[in-house]
């Protein structure tokens, strides 16, 4: 899968807000600028006071790598990135952060067109660190798109995000791992990376082909176990060589036979690709449909 060069997100971001701000007169343009230049001091005279070696990003992030991992896994576009934070104010006072304590890190698909869930300074700094390492980030609110403003961290207050990546995985691990996990034997895997695992044959039955009709119960699941999809309530009928399925699912079914339970599961390039559906399967969702067939004809 190739990747999206994360500097196009910024320069797309850039350039709008660039827009924003050298459009007619707005209220409130004044303010913006001053908070910007204000921040951009507040963060220098905090580097210069904790001697930190920061490096600034073409984007105007600070920054800092405290812990590095020479072998880790980079992540890139389309991967599942789990990790801890916390969020400070620049005099030092958390703000927010994961549950450090019990180990339960949050978790991102990159993204770099449709991030979800995280703000920008945070995304910053995770697309520059592998598998393992640590670092942070130092944030221009206005380069913090996402944020909520609060009491504790006004909107226009710049950020200090620490990170830790605990885990990488691409699409391919997230599928063996979602197997393993579950204790699936797969069947048939195919090269374009279509896993199917019968767990009722029928190997006598019709089989289903191109123009067969196909009465089936079905659920689908995200790798995280999460149900987005399901029929089991009735009966769902699809026609092969339609096109009325994802490709994954329909190619999938084609392996099968009337009667037969079966898992099937699939990257995301046979199924929502890089747009997703709705709220339901974000981008960059490998899928995977437990399905039970009725009846073929």
């Amino acid at each position: 899968m190739n990747r999206i060069p994360t500097c196009s997100f910024w320069a797309y971001f850039l350039l709008a807000s660039s827009l924003l701000l050298g459009s007619c007169q707005q209220p409130g343009e004044a303010l913006t600028d001053r908070k910007k230049r204000e921040n951009e001091a507040e963060i220098e005279q905090y580097i210069a006071q904790n001697n930190l070696n920061a490096t600034k990003t073409a984007e105007g992030i600070y920054f800092i790598q405290t812990k590095t991992v020479p072998d880790g896994q980079a992540p890139k576009d389309g991967d599942e990135v789990r990790y801890h934070y916390i969020a400070r104010r620049l005099d030092g006072l958390i703000v927010d952060s994961t549950d450090i304590a019990g180990n339960i890190p949050s978790r991102v698909v990159l993204n770099s067109f449709n991030t979800r869930g995280i703000t920008l300074g945070r995304y910053s700094g995770i697309i520059k660190l592998k598998q393992g390492e640590e670092g942070s980030v130092l944030v221009p609110s206005y380069l913090d798109g996402g944020r909520v403003g609060s009491l504790l961290l006004p909107q226009y207050a710049p950020v200090r995000y620490d990170l830790r990546i605990v885990s990488v995985r691409n699409e391919d691990q997230q599928i063996e791992n979602y197997i393993s996990t579950n204790k699936i034997n797969v069947t048939t895997k195919t090269a374009d990376g279509l896993r199917v695992a019968v767990t009722q044959a029928q190997p006598d039955s019709v089989a289903i082909t191109t123009g067969k009709t196909v009465t089936l119960n079905y659920t689908g699941k995200l790798m995280d176990g999460t149900q987005f999809d399901s029929n089991v309530a009735g009966t769902f009928q699809v026609r092969i060589g339609e096109k009325q399925l994802v490709t994954g699912f329909e190619n999938g079914l084609s392996t099968l036979r009337a009667g037969e339970k079966a898992t099937i599961i699939f990257p995301s390039a046979l199924g929502y690709s890089t747009i997703g559906s709705g709220a339901r399967v974000p981008p960059y969702s490998p899928l995977a449909f437990e399905v039970q067939i009725l009846k073929v004809q």
